[in-house]
């Protein structure tokens, strides 16, 4: 069996849709971050803004606990206001043996990170779509 790292990183990146829909996601991510910071098996968490993405990282002693928590009642309401308040949302979930820096956990996000809603984002480590050419 092979061995698995550590800790459990979560890294999610959005864009919200404008200024119009901060109040809403804000709410929900707080409420959200909150839940985070009590779950069972949460290390560490943090939220922030980086190059206009709003970012939250968690990282967990097993994906276990993690998946737990993103069952829980206040993720799910994030979750579902999602398109409502983004135009652009990025995951990524990776093992390792030592707590990332916040840069190490977004350079992996932007490598290695699921694209879930929106489109192509070059400053989110996406290749954007070039045009054809005639």
């Amino acid at each position: 069996m092979i061995a698995l790292g550590k800790y459990y990183v979560s890294v999610t990146g959005l864009l919200t849709k404008s200024w119009l829909s901060m109040p809403k996601f804000a709410y929900l991510s707080n409420v959200a971050y909150h839940d985070a910071l009590k779950a069972e098996g949460n290390v560490a968490s943090s939220t922030f803004l980086k190059d206009g993405v709003s970012h939250t990282i968690t990282v967990w002693e097993s994906k276990e606990a993690m998946r737990e928590f993103f069952r829980g009642e206040a993720h799910a309401n994030a979750m579902k206001s999602m398109k409502d308040v983004s135009i652009y949302v990025k995951v990524h979930g990776y093992f390792t043996d030592q707590q990332p820096t916040r840069a190490e956990a977004i350079d992996e996000w932007k490598k290695e990170g699921r694209r879930v809603y929106g489109e192509p984002n070059e400053k989110c480590g996406d290749l954007a779509p070039k045009a054809c050419e005639q």
